[in-house]
């Protein structure tokens, strides 16, 4: 048989050792440890005591060994403080009220970042609802640890929930590229539950906020932190002007007799798509479009949409401004009432496109995440319990530190 001290060695765990074990069936072992300490600390004032007052045993499951389950039994210690009374001694092996060990459950944890609960269970071979009070008191844990000091610059963007327009608000640290705070909504009540909870202190640090023109979010934003540089995500802004070309398309069909009107069929995504994208097929076809002069007002709007996009690249902040107030005085002589009706929205919203050419940023990052939640409610066949739904976007999109909590 061998060695307790082979098997100590071989668990794993600091500052304990085997002085039991037992294999049941070739399927499952029992393995008995004790604490090598000489004190033992109260929880709650701190105070030290050379002798415990009892230490009533728990079965906990570790993590495999070579396809056999792992049990291992270890003492709660506890103290009779004079000042608290008996309280148990903190284990740095397992949480309070836990059946399992820590480091299995940050195992169950990475299993879940990929697989649905139930997988998970099966594989582990233990019950669902473990798995899933495991990986919530997991979550709990790392967010308790996580270090929100020093944040300044945030991306703000909703993504959808479920049907029915129901949306959740993710708020994003776009320096250290990770979502910090889940909100149920996208109005100016969910800002305000998020600026609550992040406090007047941090509050007053925030130096710029990206978003996708929402007018709730931007209301808000104002109103907490009117220092700060609102910027809109530049997609956001020419996204409006691709609708406008595609109405002027449309406008232009239905004003066109039933024989033209063939020359515009299947050339929507030909004018909506960035021109770098075409393929040569498509570049001699657009070419054609263009040239016909039925086709002129589309011919000015795509061009204008082509310029806007370059303006947009341009990189000195005083140039692009002076490209934009060109570009607008180009729209405003071609008359075109789509793209007037584009620069009305371009000036009431200045401000926010202006801090876009100063500050450089965009909400990628958070249309980025986006995709991730979407792939998490997939895998998952969705979520009745938003909560749980939102603790899963934080351990998957928080960047949560592992190593706080899963130490023996």
């Amino acid at each position: 048989m061998p060695d307790i001290h082979v098997i100590t060695s071989f668990l794993g765990l600091q500052s304990h050792r085997v002085v039991r074990w037992k294999r049941h069936h070739k399927s499952w072992i029992e393995l008995w440890l004790e604490y090598d300490r000489d004190t033992y600390r109260c929880p709650e004032c701190g105070k030290s005591f050379r002798r415990y007052y009892d230490r009533p045993w728990v079965r906990l499951r570790d993590l495999d060994i070579s396809r056999h389950r792992v049990y291992v039994w270890v003492s709660r210690y506890r103290v009779r403080c004079p000042q608290c009374g008996v309280r148990r001694v903190e284990s740095r092996i397992a949480r309070h009220h836990a059946r399992c060990t820590r480091r299995f459950e940050r195992w169950l944890f990475t299993l879940t970042k990929s697989m649905p609960v139930k997988d998970v269970s099966e594989l582990a071979r233990i019950d669902w609802r473990t798995v899933n009070d495991a990986e919530i008191q997991y979550i709990v844990g790392l967010l308790r640890k996580r270090d929100l000091n020093g944040i300044a610059d945030l991306g703000i963007d909703e993504v959808s929930e479920k049907k029915g327009h129901r949306y959740l608000t993710l708020v994003t640290d776009t320096v250290k590229r990770r979502v910090i705070w889940v909100g149920r909504g996208r109005d100016r009540a969910v800002l305000k539950k998020f600026f609550k909870w992040f406090g007047n202190k941090w509050t007053r640090r925030i130096r710029c906020v990206v978003i996708d023109m929402h007018d709730p979010y931007e209301l808000e934003i104002r109103k907490h932190c009117p220092r700060a540089a609102l910027i809109y995500d530049h997609f956001h802004v020419i996204k409006p002007l691709i609708m406008a070309i595609d109405d002027i398309r449309r406008r232009l069909q239905s004003e066109l007799p039933p024989a033209g009107r063939r020359y515009l069929k299947g050339s929507r995504y030909l004018l909506l798509r960035n021109r770098e994208n075409l393929t040569a097929k498509q570049h001699i076809r657009l070419q054609d479009l263009l040239r016909l002069p039925a086709n002129e007002t589309l011919n000015a709007a795509y061009i204008l949409k082509e310029d806007l996009r370059v303006i947009f690249r341009r990189q000195a902040p005083k140039q692009a401004r002076a490209e934009l107030r060109d570009w607008k005085h180009r729209v405003r002589e071609s008359k075109i009432p789509e793209l007037l009706k584009y620069v009305q929205m371009l000036d009431r919203r200045r401000f926010g496109i202006l801090n876009f050419f100063k500050h450089r940023k965009t909400n990628g990052l958070s249309e980025g995440f986006n995709n991730v939640v979407k792939t998490i409610k997939k895998n998952a066949y969705g979520f009745h319990d938003w909560q749980y739904f939102r603790l899963k976007i934080l351990g998957n999109c928080g960047k949560l530190e592992h190593g706080s909590i899963d130490r023996d």
